[in-house]
Order: C-alpha cells, then sequence, then structure tokens
C-alpha cells in the first residue's frame, strides 16, 4: 500500500518529496487501522546535475560516501516522521549533491540488528566504518556496487556466525558515475 502511493503522489507532485510523503500519510491513515506505520527515505535524483532531493520519514539515515573526501561523507539523517504514525505530519525537504564516483547506501535495520553468538549487534558505526574503509577501494570498478553489496552481505554474515537472521535485511546501492549524454 506505502509503496503504491508514494508512486502514484510521486507522479503528482514530480520534484516535491515533502508533498508525496504529506499525501501518502494522509492516505495510510485514512484507509489503515491505528498503530500500522511504515518508514520510507524518498529521494528524487536529477542524474545530469547529482542533485539529490529527498526526505527521510524516520527510516534509517542512508550513508552518502564521497569518493574525493571520505572525510565529508555524511548520513542522510532523518526529516520527519514515519508514515501512518500521526495525522498533520510533515517532512522537511532537504538536497545532496552526488558528486561522480560518490555512493549512497540504503538500508534496513535488519543489516544493522543482525546479531553475532554473543548478542552484539552488527551495528551503525561498524555498518559506516566498514563502508567508509571498503568503499574508496572499490571506485573504479567496472561492476563497484555490485562488489560492494557482495562483500558487505559476506561482512554482516562473517559477523552474524552460525546465529539465525531473524529480520530482512535490505541493502539499495547507488553510484553516480560520470553522465554521459
Amino acid at each position: 500500500l506505502s509503496r503504491t502511493l508514494i508512486r502514484t503522489y510521486a507522479a503528482e507532485y514530480l520534484t516535491r518529496p515533502d508533498l508525496v510523503l504529506a499525501a501518502t500519510n494522509r492516505r495510510i491513515l485514512a484507509d489503515t487501522r491505528a498503530g500500522l506505520f511504515v518508514t520510507a527515505f524518498y529521494g528524487i535524483l536529477d542524474p545530469a546535475s547529482g542533485n539529490l532531493l529527498y526526505c527521510n520519514a524516520g527510516h534509517n539515515p542512508p550513508l552518502l560516501l564521497r569518493a574525493q573526501d571520505r572525510e565529508s561523507s555524511q548520513s542522510l539523517v532523518k526529516t520527519g516522521m514515519a508514515l501512518g504514525a500521526v495525522e498533520d505530519a510533515s517532512w522537511e525537504r532537504r538536497q545532496a549533491r552526488l558528486q561522480p564516483h560518490d555512493v549512497l547506501v540504503l538500508y534496513t535495520d535488519g543489516l544493522t540488528d543482525a546479531q553475532n553468538s554473543d548478542g552484539e549487534f552488527f551495528g551503525v558505526k561498524r555498518l559506516h566504518q566498514y563502508l567508509l574503509e571498503t568503499v574508496p577501494q572499490q571506485v573504479q570498478h567496472r561492476n563497484m556496487v555490485l562488489v560492494i553489496q557482495d562483500a558487505l552481505f559476506s561482512e554482516v554474515r562473517q559477523f552474524m556466525g552460525d546465529t539465525l537472521q531473524y529480520d530482512d535485511m535490505t541493502l539499495m546501492i547507488l553510484a553516480r558515475e560520470r553522465y554521459r549524454k
């Protein structure tokens, strides 16, 4: 329902992720029972400029890894609450610019909440550290996104050892190449 609503309102508000989420929130609250909510990150990327307009509705903050300067990597923090949580919620629209070879990593909490046999979580800090160390080595690789994805899932599985996975692990990696017309 949430995905369908976001896609429907995206066609109406082409450059306004804040309005897309507000309309989606109203509809979710009208059509579902109380207590149901969903987190979402919604972004609109212009491939020519690398400009990303986005809103983060309570989702884990994606990590934007800078190819030219690792120290300027940033988390795209929450700009409002989860969809379906409260009426009249609003989301702040933010902007980031992806330069050539920058990498944006979006993930669900199944990744950071993965546990090892000692009950320790993989965690956001470990995820960010691993990506900051791994991604720069892959920038020139032809299949950079697949290499990063496989390496990260392998790292999480190694961390977990024989511990069973109890939540889904969803990962989306976007890498900006030089734009060609």
